[in-house]
């Protein structure tokens, strides 16, 4: 299959290089020349693409015109221009109907889901709070009208690896909010497994979404990690005010796509 990868970073790397273990002819694409040097040198077929980047070049097309499109280009950091984005965002999802993709794979993020508390399932109503929340809402949809049943949404929790862990971001830190609040968390692993899954049961038409099944609470959690990781471990505050927040049910979409996590619980992340 040519399969097509827009953003071809933490995860969107090894991803290509698993696709391209099982056969499948793969390009991707990064920002820098750098970058596509380092890719080349694992075999993988690169161009260098920025969002807002002409769409209608040659090399575009070699991109734009495959079997499947997985598009896994993220908004960027804290101050992300929010319109830019989805606007840019949906411009490429329809050009690359109209150079011939036929099918599209969104990665998007349960950040759709907004403040909404309690137990989340994959038919929950989304009411995104963040700008990067409200983009990804906005995408989702454009590409749900352009693809329809070509089309498949993945909203992921969260993202752990190997290399990368949000308790490293808050050891040491101190006053910190939502202490009770529920951990929704996945690893890069079973994502990668999951849209392996979805490639080879061609499970398209649907929304998913990916969150390891176990959800303690952020004080537990983060401190247990950072214990772990010989880190100094945070304090938080608690409040009469604090709530649960919204913990992302995943079973149906591993039943769906007939996975089995690798890392069912944050607890199993740090081995």
């Amino acid at each position: 299959m040519q399969i097509a990868i827009m953003g071809c970073g933490w995860l969107g790397q090894p991803l290509a290089q698993q696709l391209l273990k099982d056969g499948h002819n793969v390009v991707a694409t990064c920002r820098s020349p750098a970058k596509q040097q380092k890719l080349q040198q694992h075999g993988l077929h690169t161009q260098i693409f920025n969002l807002g980047d002409n769409l209608h070049t040659k090399a575009m097309q070699d991109v734009l015109q495959s079997d499947l499109l997985i598009l896994n280009i993220p908004p960027g950091g804290k101050q992300i221009q929010a319109d830019f984005f989805s606007a840019s965002m949906c411009a490429l999802v329809k050009e690359a109907k109209t150079q011939g993709t036929k099918r599209l794979l969104f990665i998007s993020t349960t950040a759709v889901y907004g403040e909404i508390q309690g137990e989340i399932d994959e038919r929950a109503q989304c009411s995104p709070i963040t700008l990067s929340g409200q983009a990804h809402l906005r995408i989702e949809q454009h590409v749900r009208d352009v693809f329809g049943v070509n089309a498949c949404i993945l909203r992921l929790a969260g993202l752990v690896g190997s290399d990368r862990h949000p308790a490293k971001y808050l050891a040491a830190k101190t006053n910190l909010p939502n202490a009770v609040q529920r951990v929704n968390l996945i690893h890069q692993h079973d994502v990668i497994a999951a849209i392996k899954q979805i490639i080879r049961l061609k499970y398209f038409g649907h929304i998913l979404q990916l969150s390891a099944h176990d959800h303690p609470s952020r004080e537990d959690y983060y401190r247990w990690a950072c214990g772990q990781l010989n880190l100094v471990l945070p304090s938080f505050i608690h409040s009469q005010q604090d709530t649960v927040g919204k913990q992302i049910n995943a079973h149906w979409t591993c039943k769906q796509l007939r996975l089995t996590l690798k890392y069912p619980s944050p607890y199993d992340m740090l081995n």
